[in-house]
């Protein structure tokens, strides 16, 4: 018994370390996208994910008012990232993300 609490504590403390490295990295990247469009003077809006675990729903919801296919800008469907050509107020989440407010584009683990 003694040496599976001993692995199960290895092993949390593992994923989480890594778990903590993953979150960072991609609000990173969903910052500097988000950056990117602002100073495009582009409309960006952003909700964190506070439900469920990342893994099952995403680090959040940001929608970018552009006429950009996320295809030809990434190369691939990215789940937190919508571009709208027109945003409306039904497609609004969360809050208007500008460059003073970076930060509010977060993943709290």
């Amino acid at each position: 018994m003694n040496e599976l609490k001993r692995l199960w504590k290895e092993t949390e403390e593992f994923v989480h370390s890594h778990e903590r490295e993953i979150a960072k990295k991609y609000i990173h990247f969903l910052r500097e996208v988000a950056k990117h469009y602002i100073l495009k003077s582009k409309k960006v809006f952003f909700r964190e994910n506070r439900v469920v675990h990342y893994g099952e729903g995403g680090f959040g919801w940001m929608i970018i008012e552009c006429d950009d296919d996320e295809y030809e800008v990434f190369g691939t469907h990215i789940p937190e990232i919508r571009f709208k050509q027109k945003v409306t107020e039904k497609d609004i989440i969360g809050i208007e993300i500008k460059e003073e407010n970076l930060e509010a584009i977060k993943y709290e683990i």
